[in-house]
C-alpha cells in the first residue's frame, strides 16, 4: 500500500485510506449503512469487485446481496464454490463433465458426468465441503491470461468445452477466477 491517503465517501460520510488498499477492507468500515453483506462496489459510477484496490478519491455506492448485480454475483460465486467442492469429493479424475443446465426456483440443476453416484452420502459430502471452505473465508481471486493460455488451461483441466469455446474465441484475454486450487471462467463480476 501506498503513503497517500485517498479520501472514500459512501452515504456522505469520508474516510480516508491509503492508496492500494482493497475495496474488500475499505467497505469494512462502512457496513453500518447496510444490513445485507456488501459484494461489490460502484465506485466513481464503475462497478468494482472487492479485490480492486483504491487508487485515488472517490465516491462508493455499495452493492449488497439484496441488489439485482449483487446477487447475480454472489450466485456465480456460489457455483464456484459448488463446482469446486463437486470436484475435491468426486475427484477430478473421476468426472468428464459438470454442466450447469438451467435454474429451478432459487436453485440451479446441474448434470455430472462420469464415474460419480451422486446419491445422497454424497451431496452431504459436497455440502459439507462447501461449508468447510466458506467458514475458511476464503478470496475469490481473479486473474487475467492470454487466451492462448486459456485453451491450455481448460485443456489441462479437462473442461474441454471451455477449451474449444476459447479456440474460437477473438477477444485476446480471458478472465479466470480461482478460489484456492480450483479455476474457472466466469463472465461475470465475482464476490471477494
Amino acid at each position: 500500500m501506498g503513503n497517500r491517503l485517498c479520501q472514500v465517501t459512501v452515504c456522505g460520510e469520508t474516510k480516508a485510506f491509503p492508496e492500494g488498499t482493497p475495496f474488500g477492507e475499505i467497505v469494512k468500515e462502512f457496513s453500518h449503512f447496510t444490513e445485507y453483506p456488501v459484494v461489490l462496489v460502484m465506485a466513481d459510477g464503475k462497478l468494482r469487485e472487492l479485490h480492486k484496490k483504491l487508487h485515488r478519491d472517490c465516491r462508493v455506492q455499495l452493492i449488497t446481496t439484496a441488489d439485482g448485480i449483487g446477487h447475480k454475483a454472489y450466485k456465480r460465486s456460489m457455483n464456484l464454490l459448488f463446482l469446486k467442492a463437486v470436484y475435491h469429493v468426486a475427484g477430478h479424475e473421476n468426472i468428464r463433465k459438470v454442466v450447469l443446465r438451467f435454474a429451478v426456483d432459487a436453485g440451479f440443476y446441474y448434470t455430472i458426468d462420469g464415474n460419480v453416484t451422486v446419491d445422497q452420502a454424497f451431496l452431504d459430502q459436497v455440502d459439507a465441503y462447501m461449508r468447510s471452505l466458506v467458514e475458511k473465508e476464503l478470496p475469490v481471486m481473479k486473474r487475467s491470461i492470454s487466451t492462448s493460455d486459456a485453451v491450455e488451461l481448460f485443456h489441462r483441466y479437462g473442461m474441454y468445452d471451455k477449451e474449444k469455446l476459447f479456440r474460437f474465441r477473438r477477444v485476446s484475454r480471458v478472465n479466470v477466477y480461482r478460489l484456492e486450487d480450483f479455476e474457472d471462467y466466469y463472465y461475470g463480476y465475482m464476490v471477494w
